[in-house]
Formats: structure tokens, C-alpha cells, sequence
């Protein structure tokens, strides 16, 4: 057994592609989601627990579980399969530097500076900055640990050395991040010096960057982040969904919050369905990310106008990708980020999260506490401010109620604000119109795809299969034309493999496999609901279609043959044709 087969034989497909996707029960042992790989609202991707494979009817692709992770996480079939692996409990064999591939290598090394740097700051007499700072925050020593925090040294000798002696080269130092090279291009220098180190992991754990903290009174960036490396992209980063991912797909939501210590506090006083967007707007690699778990999310960002317009931003990308979206506020004057007021006033916070605010509420209040409605200047900021997210919402009568209430609180004319809305998506309305036309356009083409003959045998001679497959009791021979060699040899495998009568045996080849693994899905997806006996009149149906395809055919053959004929002048050729015609009608 080769090791791909081995770990996959420890493994339910369901649960890994569970762990991204909500699934939903979906046949005989099939499971249904919207697709992370295409934007859709009905699901068409599948799951099939017996085959162990999956397939997307929108994208029209599909495989195995390591198939799937290679896809979803952009990785390398190794790669893949040594995640798998890890979860399996299965050994693999081991890989040398340069089989493995520079990706994994480069991992390896910055996992074992994590080690080096969290040893540092246990141990280091010059670390007692760093642990002393840790106190003062009310890091406790498991979440310390948990979340790998480390020390780095102003002075790297002796750090170096330990990096040397595994073989982590200079040039493995600056393609991760933790170093950079000289000015005078003679050797390299570290970027982070006496600072608190707070490692960033990706979904699975792995150490990707750094973020550093300086302890010391020196006037330098008070936080520095590793630079974006082959590893290490800010914006496909959440920090600490490693640890939340779990929470947030069993709570439905995720809770984002702008800074590290936010997150980390929050999981050390058990709210653990938070990661941090690390002080950026929100991108839609990140809200991808969060939406294999959840498509609800609360966010919490500061309220000052950096932390306003991320949250803005924010919110209008989770919309355009159909997120729920609430946002969180608390009382400013307690504290003025989530770890202040998580150690200040615990209960405010869950509170705080418990009580979040729709979208449209949150603009509504806020635009009131911005700007006063008591001049002109100020309810047209009001009113741009509100009108600008109600554009935002599909109901109409929804719409016109939030404009009947601004247009009450501001004392203006509801047409006044009707008017103003208008012209603001007068544009985006060219768009949607243009954007109908172009969809009505792929639909007409659509339609033609469907009505093209070669589309509905393919169609209908699936559906034979996958009816044979979920039921074997319903294959006998049919006198058919396959239009596709794939499904003709698939026929031919079934008759010997269904047929007691034929002695002889046969064994699924690769082709064979994964075209059943897709009938499996196919069956399922076709016949969810359907009980033995209408399934089998629904098999009766499909084949009846299949044997008029046939007869169509050849009629339309035998016309020809016929025009020939006649062109040629040959009688007897023609008279033998009118005979298999007549036959052909009766």
C-alpha cells in the first residue's frame, strides 16, 4: 500500500472537507455545500462518504481528500499529503532538503526559531523584560505557551550558532523574513531585536512571520511585522485562526478584532471564536478564510477614523461576498480596545458581543453621534452617511422604511432623501442592468448548450449509470449507441461485474474509479429523495429517452445514406434503406 492510499485509508473525506465547509446530508452517504471555489447561493458541491470523492457540479471538478486540500489551501501534492498525515497518525517517509521542496524547508526553519526564541524568553536573563512585560499584561504562562510567544535577543550570536548547526543558511534566514542583508552586502543583520515576539501562524498552526514588540526605550517602531515572504502574505493571514477556527464553526461566528493582544486576551478568558485582522481592512482572501467556517461574522474595530474605515471597508467586502455582518460596540470610556475591557469588565464584553448590532442600526447610530442634525451641513453628512449603506439593502420596503425614519429624525422630505439615493446609484444601476444582460446572455447560452443533442445523451447516459450504480439491481444490457468511449467502458465493466452468468472477473482501473466516483455523487444528487420503485420508473424513463436517442440517430443516419443514394442513382441501394427505415418506425 503506498503512502497516499494509507493515509487516506485512516481518514473520512467527510470530516476533513468538513472542516471547511457546513455539509449537509445530501443522499445515500452524500454530503451538499456551496462551493468555496466559485461564488454560488445554490449548493451544486458534493460529498460522497462511500467512494470517498467529491465533485462540484458548478466548477465541474472534483477528486479525493487530498485532492481537495491541494485546492483549497494552494498546496503541493506533498504538502497536502503530509497534512493529511499529521491528522491520520501516519509516518511518512522521510524527505531530504532538497526533495521536499524549498516551501516545506523554509517551514521547517521557522518553526525551529519559534522553539529557539520561546526557549529565549524562559531562560534569558535579558529576557526578564519580555517576562516581566507579560505579567503586567495578565498573560498567563499556558497562554504564553499556546501561542508560542518567544524573545528575541538584542545581540543574535548565540542564537546564530544554534541556527547554523541545523544547516538554516543565511540565505533561508532572509527568505523567511528574520533577516535581511547588509547595506555593503557582506553577511546579514536581524530585523528583530529586544522584542516580545508574537509568532503568526496559519490555519493549520504552521509558523509563517513574526510580530515583534519592542521593550526597550529605543525610538523605533513600537511593532514590526515580518516582511511578506514565499510563506507570509498579510493579507491571506488571520492571526489566531488556528485556535478559533473550531469555536467559530461551532458558534456560527466568527468575532474580528484589529489588533494580537485582542484576539489573545479573548481566548485566554474562554471567548475563543476571535482572530485579529492585524490593524488592516479586511481582504477578501481573509473573509474566505473565515467563511469555510462561518458566514457570520461580528466586528469589533476601534472607533477612531483609521478603525472606522476599516470596519467600512470591511463591511462592504463581507457584503459583495453575502456575509451576515453585526458590528460590536462597547463603552469607549471604559476601555479603548477589546483587551483593556476584556480585563477590566469581562462581562461588558460578552455583553458587547452579545448585543451587536446589525449593519444598518450600527450606521444609523453612528452617524447621529458623528454629526449634528441641527445644520444643514450636518444632516447632509448624516444623510450621505446612511444613504450610502442603504443602497446596500435588496428589500425595497426595507429600504424606504429607514429613509421614511432618516427623513423623520433629520426633519427633511423623504423625496428629498429618495432623490439623493437615486442619483448616487444611478451609476451602480447602469452597472446591474449591464450586469443582466450579460447574465441573461450566458443564459441564452446555456439554454442552447442544453438543447444540443451531444449535451443530453451525455446527460442521460450519466444518469443510466449512476442509476446502476446506486442500484445494481436495475443493470441488464441495453442495445445503445454510446455516444462517450468512457461510459461504454464503464458499461462493459458493470456487465461483467453485475452478470453472474459471465465467469470472469475485472478490476476498476484509474479511468474507471474516478468516473464512478462521480456517478456515485451524481446518483445522489439525482435521486436524493427517490424511493426503489420510483427510481426504477425513473430508470424505465431515462433508458426509454436513451433507446429514442438511438432510434433518432440512426434515422437521421439512414436519411443520409438515403440523399446519397439518391444523388448516386442507386436504386437497390435506396430500396434497402426504405426497408430498415420502415422497420426502424414500426
Amino acid at each position: 500500500m503506498d503512502s497516499a492510499q494509507e493515509v487516506k485509508n485512516h481518514l473520512d473525506i467527510v470530516d476533513i472537507v468538513g472542516e471547511y465547509l457546513q455539509l449537509k446530508p445530501s443522499g445515500s452517504g452524500s454530503f451538499k455545500a456551496c462551493c468555496p471555489f466559485h461564488q454560488e447561493k445554490t449548493p451544486s458541491f458534493m460529498v460522497n462518504r462511500p467512494r470517498q470523492s467529491w465533485h462540484c457540479f458548478g466548477c465541474n471538478i472534483g477528486g479525493d481528500m487530498i485532492s481537495f486540500i491541494e485546492k483549497i489551501e494552494g498546496m503541493e501534492f506533498v504538502e497536502a499529503l503530509e497534512l493529511l498525515a499529521g491528522k491520520a497518525g501516519v509516518e511518512l517517509p522521510k524527505f531530504n532538503k532538497e526533495q521536499m521542496g524549498e516551501k516545506k524547508s523554509l517551514q521547517q526553519a521557522n518553526e525551529y526559531i519559534c522553539k529557539l526564541l520561546q526557549h529565549n524568553l524562559l531562560t534569558s536573563p535579558e529576557a526578564k523584560i519580555a517576562r516581566d512585560y507579560i505579567k503586567q499584561r495578565g498573560i498567563d504562562d499556558v497562554t504564553a505557551d499556546v501561542w508560542k510567544l518567544g524573545y528575541a535577543p538584542a545581540d543574535w550570536k548565540d542564537l546564530e550558532v544554534k541556527i547554523k548547526e541545523q544547516g538554516i543558511n543565511a540565505e533561508d534566514l532572509i527568505k523567511i523574513g528574520i533577516a535581511s542583508p547588509k547595506d555593503n552586502g557582506q553577511g546579514i543583520y536581524f530585523r528583530f531585536r529586544s522584542r516580545l515576539m508574537f509568532p503568526i501562524q496559519d490555519a493549520f498552526g504552521n509558523v509563517i512571520g513574526y510580530t515583534g514588540r519592542i521593550l526597550t526605550d529605543e525610538k523605533v517602531a513600537k511593532y514590526i511585522n515580518s516582511p511578506e515572504t514565499v510563506l507570509y502574505k498579510k493579507s491571506h493571514v488571520l492571526y489566531g485562526l488556528d485556535k478559533a477556527k473550531a469555536d467559530i464553526k461551532r458558534d456560527d461566528l466568527a468575532i474580528i478584532v484589529e489588533g494580537n493582544m485582542d484576539a489573545l486576551t479573548s481566548h485566554q478568558f474562554n471567548i475563543k471564536n476571535v482572530v485579529a485582522s492585524s490593524g488592516t481592512a479586511l481582504t477578501p482572501e481573509q473573509l474566505n478564510l473565515i467563511k469555510r467556517f462561518s458566514s457570520n461574522i461580528a466586528i469589533a474595530f476601534d472607533t477612531d477614523a483609521a478603525g472606522l474605515e476599516a470596519t467600512l471597508r470591511g463591511m462592504d467586502l463581507a457584503r459583495q461576498m453575502e456575509f451576515n455582518i453585526k458590528v460590536i460596540r462597547y463603552d469607549q470610556n471604559i476601555a479603548k480596545d477589546p483587551d483593556e475591557l476584556i480585563r477590566k469588565d469581562l462581562d461588558h464584553w460578552k455583553d458587547s458581543i452579545r448585543d451587536a448590532k446589525p449593519i444598518m442600526d450600527w450606521v444609523y447610530q453612528h452617524a447621529f453621534e458623528q454629526f449634528t442634525e441641527s445644520t444643514p451641513e450636518g444632516k447632509k453628512l448624516i444623510a450621505q452617511f446612511v444613504l450610502n449603506e442603504c443602497r446596500h439593502i435588496p428589500h425595497p420596503v426595507e429600504r424606504d422604511a429607514w429613509i421614511s425614519k432618516l427623513a423623520k429624525d433629520l426633519d427633511v422630505s423623504p423625496d428629498a432623501l429618495r432623490s439623493t439615493l437615486n442619483k448616487s446609484i444611478k451609476y451602480s444601476a447602469k452597472n446591474a442592468s449591464d450586469n443582466a444582460q450579460i447574465k441573461e446572455e450566458k443564459k441564452q447560452q446555456e439554454l442552447k448548450i442544453e438543447e444540443n443533442q451531444q449535451d443530453v445523451a451525455k446527460k442521460m447516459e450519466e444518469r443510466w449509470l449512476a442509476a446502476v450504480i446506486l442500484s445494481p439491481r436495475l443493470f441488464h444490457e441495453i442495445n445503445i449507441n454510446w455516444q462517450f468511449p468512457p461510459h461504454a467502458k464503464l458499461y462493459n465493466f458493470l456487465k461483467i461485474k453485475y452478470d453472474l452468468s459471465v465467469q470472469a472477473t475485472t478490476e476498476e482501473d484509474e479511468d474507471i474509479k474516478n468516473l464512478i466516483d462521480y456517478l456515485a455523487i451524481v446518483a445522489d444528487r439525482e435521486f436524493e429523495d427517490t424511493g426503489k420503485d420510483s427510481l426504477a420508473r425513473e430508470f424505465t424513463t431515462t433508458e426509454s429517452i436513451l433507446l429514442n436517442q438511438k432510434t433518432k440517430l440512426t434515422r437521421q443516419d439512414l436519411e443520409n445514406q438515403m440523399r446519397e443514394a439518391e444523388r448516386k442513382g442507386d436504386t437497390a441501394r435506396i430500396q434497402e434503406l426504405l426497408t430498415q427505415f420502415q422497420k426502424l418506425n414500426t
